[in-house]
């Protein structure tokens, strides 16, 4: 069996222990020296005589521990927006921001848009009108106005820009040759 704990050995003093551990302290050496040692040490506290504070103590008293906590220093800390109560959400939040920025696409000079501005009205990217094209073959710039599909003013010259010096050169000799079977 185990010895008494310090709640039993309180319970032991005022007489109020079960009998189960009542039998344990009366055969355990060890438990009857640990409640004389207690016994003792409430004696001795009987005997000494505290005198009783002054009727105003309690408030002098508390008068005292308001100045000092509104004297105390500063202890330096962190102003109340940076503690990190504050500092969590925020952080939070901007980590929303960052990967909203990056995962929302951009309107690139690589999109086509619907002239339509219906809420039918979709953005295609590139590689979706080459399959497009793909699937219906060429389509002229006149068959997709009709269609009411127009590129943004700036792709082409933007698409221009892109191209390599070779390219270029090409595009260059074709809108020659078309402008001179023009004049023709």
């Amino acid at each position: 069996m185990t010895h008494l704990t310090s709640d039993e050995l309180l319970d032991a003093m005022e007489g109020m222990l079960d009998a189960e551990r009542q039998a344990h302290l009366s055969s355990c050496e060890e438990c009857q020296r640990q409640l004389a040692d207690l016994s003792g040490v409430l004696g001795e506290a009987r005997q000494v005589s505290v005198p009783e504070p002054s009727p105003l103590f309690w408030q002098h008293f508390s008068q005292r521990v308001s100045l000092a906590i509104d004297d105390a220093p500063s202890t330096g800390g962190w102003p109340a927006w940076l503690r990190w109560q504050v500092l969590l959400p925020l952080g939070a939040v901007a980590l929303i921001v960052v990967a909203l920025l990056i995962a929302v696409p951009t309107n690139d000079a690589g999109i086509v848009e619907i002239a339509d501005e219906s809420p039918a009205a979709v953005a295609v990217t590139e590689d979706s009108w080459v399959a497009f094209a793909e699937l219906f073959g060429d389509v002229d710039l006149d068959t997709a106005a009709a269609a009411g599909m127009i590129g943004r003013p700036d792709v082409a010259e933007q698409a221009v820009l892109e191209l390599t010096a070779e390219e270029q050169q090409e595009l260059t000799r074709l809108l020659r040759a078309e402008l001179q079977r023009a004049k023709s």
